[in-house]
């Protein structure tokens, strides 16, 4: 047989993709049908599946470039998704950052724009709300239980690290309530250290599927530096856009 020309191995490596790709697409299906879900809440984290497409193309792409030892082609359109994001409700972002900045930046706009906001955070909730000038419910992640809010503020809640469940329940119970909730977790890192990786995973879905029930937005800054790799990748695949 002879050499397949170059059109034939890339209508070969073409339709390869494409199979792969829908085979992928059923598996996800098949999945998430045997968890349980009402047909609403498939549609729902159906079509949140399906807005992470970008981030897998841009993952698969970045593989590739490694591969080949040098930059492939693209078109502009991720490059202004990374510049700015739309937030879009039932959302869940994962920021990029060695400080939260970027992360506070977008937390703070949407309760500026009449959002609600819980705020968990291993840096005292005082300090945050001095430096990024925000207004939100606060949960600060702490084993001293005995300190007190100062006089005249809104009631701030101690949690420990280790109660994965108070949190998760802290969050449900905020988005059911609030419409256009707005949760940001500063301190995922620290979570991870004082539990074992699976619980904070575990913590994360449970978290991320509920802000896509209640129509919210999820932000958790994410300094790779501080986490295994393998980890933190396992993190942002159960988020809906990393930026």
């Amino acid at each position: 047989m002879g050499q397949m020309s170059q059109e034939e191995e890339f209508a070969k490596g073409f339709l390869r993709g494409f199979r792969e790709g829908l085979q992928d697409a059923w598996d996800e299906i098949i999945k998430l049908s045997m968890k349980g879900y009402t047909s609403r809440e498939l549609q729902i984290m159906a079509k949140t599946k399906r807005s992470m497409i970008s981030r897998k193309l841009s993952e698969k792409t970045e593989e590739m470039e490694r591969m080949l030892g040098r930059k492939l082609p693209v078109d502009d359109q991720p490059g202004k998704a990374k510049l700015a994001p739309e937030l879009v409700p039932g959302w869940s972002y994962v920021v990029r950052e060695e400080r939260p900045e970027r992360s506070f930046a977008l937390f703070s706009a949407i309760l500026s724009q009449g959002g609600s906001g819980l705020c968990i955070s291993r840096t005292h909730p005082d300090t945050l709300k001095q430096k990024y000038g925000f207004d939100a419910q606060s949960l600060w992640l702490t084993k001293t239980e005995a300190a007190q809010s100062p006089k005249g503020e809104k009631k701030m809640e101690f949690v420990s690290p280790n109660n994965l469940a108070r949190l998760a329940s802290a969050v449900r119970e905020f988005l059911s309530k609030n419409k256009n909730g707005a949760v940001i977790i500063e301190g995922l890192e620290y979570l991870n250290t004082q539990n074992d990786f699976k619980s904070v995973l575990k913590f994360v879905q449970l978290i991320n599927e509920q802000v896509v029930l209640d129509k919210g937005y999820l932000m958790i800054p994410v300094d790779g530096a501080t986490m295994d790799p393998k980890e933190c990748s396992l993190i942002e695949r159960e988020m809906s856009q990393v930026i």
